[in-house]
C-alpha cells in the first residue's frame, strides 16, 4: 500500500444578516450579525470541507448537502464536516493539515484565532500544530469591505492510501 499526498483548495462566501448567529470554525462569535445561508453559514467549515473533498476529487459539499433540500435547512456545519470526514475515510484518506484564511471587515477575528483552531482540531481530529487560521481585511473594497459579507479560503493536505496495482 502506498500513501499519496494530495492538496485541495476551498472557498466560501456568505452575506451578513441581522437576526442570525455568527458561527465560524464551529464556534459562535458574538456579533450583531450572522452569516446567511441554507445551513448555519459557517464559511470556515464550508471552505475547509470543500478543500478536503477537492483533495480526493469528490466534488464539494453541495453534492452531499444540496441547498435545495429543505429538510436540512439550518443544518450545523459541524454535521457537514463529519459527513465529509466519513467520505474521506471511505476513500482511504485523512486530513493532515489545514490552512484557512477569513476575509472580513467585521468582526475582528484576531481575538478568536485560538478558539477557532481548537474547534477545528476537535472537529477534524488532527493536531493543533497542523492547523493554521488567520484573517485579512478587504481594505474597504466590495461587499466584504462594506461589511456585508465574509469569505474564507482554505487549503487542505490529505494523505491518501492507495493499493498498488
Amino acid at each position: 500500500m502506498q500513501t499519496q499526498i494530495k492538496f485541495g483548495f476551498g472557498f466560501d462566501i456568505h452575506r451578513l444578516a441581522e437576526g442570525r448567529k455568527l458561527i465560524m470554525g464551529g464556534i459562535e462569535i458574538k456579533h450583531n450579525k450572522g452569516l446567511l445561508g441554507h445551513s448555519d453559514g459557517d464559511v470556515v467549515l464550508h471552505a475547509v470541507c470543500d478543500a478536503a473533498l477537492g483533495a480526493i476529487a469528490a466534488g464539494e459539499i453541495g453534492v452531499f448537502y444540496p441547498p435545495t433540500d429543505v429538510s436540512i435547512a439550518g443544518i450545523s456545519s459541524v454535521v457537514i464536516a463529519k459527513r465529509v470526514l466519513q467520505v474521506l475515510k471511505e476513500k482511504g484518506a485523512e486530513i493532515t493539515h489545514i490552512d484557512a484564511t477569513v476575509v472580513a471587515e467585521e468582526p475582528k477575528m484576531r481575538p478568536h484565532y485560538e478558539d477557532i483552531r481548537k474547534s477545528l482540531k476537535e472537529i477534524f481530529a488532527i493536531g493543533l500544530e497542523n492547523i493554521s487560521f488567520k484573517a485579512k481585511s478587504h481594505e474597504g473594497l466590495g461587499e466584504i469591505g462594506r461589511g456585508e459579507a465574509i469569505a474564507c479560503y482554505a487549503a487542505v493536505t490529505v494523505n491518501l492510501r492507495s493499493q498498488n496495482k
